[in-house]
């Protein structure tokens, strides 16, 4: 069976937020807000791969569930 997975995957973000990014982003060098969620994410993760104890320091998570 061939491998079915590819290089990318679409992961969707509310579309006032995109837009802010596209706001962000201007005259920065960025090609597009994909390109910089993608490196933000990059180094979030790196950071946390670094440090394993910011995943849990993080406002957004409170016991495993999301903040209301």
């Amino acid at each position: 069976m061939a491998d079915r997975k590819g290089k990318y995957t679409t992961i969707s973000i509310p579309r006032e937020l995109y837009e802010r990014v596209e706001r962000i982003i201007e005259d920065t060098g960025f090609r597009s807000p994909t390109e910089y969620i993608v490196y933000l994410t990059r180094q979030a993760v790196t950071a946390i791969e670094a440090d394993r104890r910011l995943i849990y320091s993080l406002p957004y998570m409170i016991s495993g569930e999301e903040e209301t």
